[in-house]
């Protein structure tokens, strides 16, 4: 069974504009898809509806998650349930690892798997999890440690951000994502 099935999804704009037409996709457990296209042909449109922005329509079709259509979900729901829309050029979060980012959103799905209990994963887990998969898909390890935006270096070129300081140590800045030093990488 397909983890993600899109089943003749049609896409409109708040206007009515039809920009998505007719799309089936299947995406089975640990497969990769890219969606490609030109400038213009409503990838940005399709990911934004399957996050359920409210700037788009969908206007037939099925979107099912693990067999349950969750056309009728909220984004938050849809999020909780493991859909995530990851942003090739995301906002900074001064003071925020990739890392944190990471352990943190699968901290808040694990939360709302167990009936909003805190469920956090144990850092060691996350930590081994994080780097077989960045080795399974040729990332590099550098990563893991950069700021949401890009390297330290380039963070620091570009300021420090609101409210965010540094130690004199040059350690991570004092923002709550980035407090563990268990999750910094080399």
């Amino acid at each position: 069974m397909a983890v993600l099935e899109l089943k003749n999804l049609h896409v409109a704009l708040e206007d009515g504009t039809e920009i998505v037409k007719g799309v089936d996709l299947a995406v089975g457990p640990d497969e990769v898809h890219a969606v490609m296209g030109p400038n213009g042909s409503g990838k940005s449109t399709l990911a934004y509806a399957l996050m359920g922005h409210p700037a788009y329509e969908i206007t037939e079709g099925e979107l099912l998650l693990d067999g349950k259509n969750i056309l009728e979900m909220e984004a938050d729901e849809r999020a909780q349930r493991g859909l995530f829309l990851a942003f090739q050029y995301p906002h900074a979060v001064p003071g925020v690892t990739v890392t944190s980012f990471l352990r943190s959103a699968i901290n808040a799905i694990r939360k709302a798997q167990n009936g909003g209990e805190d469920d956090p994963i144990p850092i060691p887990e996350f930590r081994k999890e994080l780097l077989d998969r960045m080795d399974r898909l040729k990332v590099s390890r550098e990563l893991a440690s950069r700021y949401r935006t890009g390297h330290r270096r380039a963070q620091d070129r570009r300021g420090r951000g609101e409210g965010a300081r540094r130690p004199r140590d040059g350690g991570p800045r004092d923002h709550p994502l980035s407090a563990d030093p268990r999750l910094h990488y080399p």
